[in-house]
């Protein structure tokens, strides 16, 4: 009874990736088989009663084809393009939300160093007029 994780999962590896690739053929086995139905019945005459319903099917019918093949593509691969979007949509937004946030700190510290060059300033001043108070009276 004691079974491993390898055990208990039933799908072989990489099934998910067989799977994958079996589709398209798959597809194009049965669209080259319906394919090659439809033109033996028509070298028969047996579809020759439903001609003026299916003239607009063969000429529509490549068009269809690419139109159904555009809309799978972009049913199979738009929602991740989308949500990789928005992830970078996100990160971007955090990027700059950073950059704001340390520019407000940055402003603050500007601000701090120019009061404190201010009273270095008032300071240097008035050492400078106490130096020359004491010289005059040594003097």
């Amino acid at each position: 009874m004691n079974q491993t994780p390898a055990a208990l999962n039933s799908n072989p590896p990489g099934g998910s990736a067989m799977k994958k690739a079996i589709a398209p053929a798959a597809g194009a086995l049965v669209g080259t088989s319906a394919m090659v139905l439809l033109v033996e019945l028509a070298r028969s005459g047996a579809l020759e009663q439903y001609k003026d319903l299916l003239a607009p099917l063969i000429g529509w019918g490549p068009g269809l084809a690419i139109l159904g093949g555009f809309l799978w593509l972009a049913h199979s691969y738009a929602p991740p393009l989308i949500e990789s979007q928005r992830s970078t949509a996100m990160a971007l937004q955090k990027l700059a939300d950073t950059v704001e946030h340390n520019d407000s700190h940055q402003h603050d510290l500007v601000l701090a160093m120019q009061v404190n060059s201010d009273k270095l300033e008032q300071l240097r001043s008035t050492v400078a007029d106490l130096q020359e108070h004491v010289l005059k009276g040594s003097g």
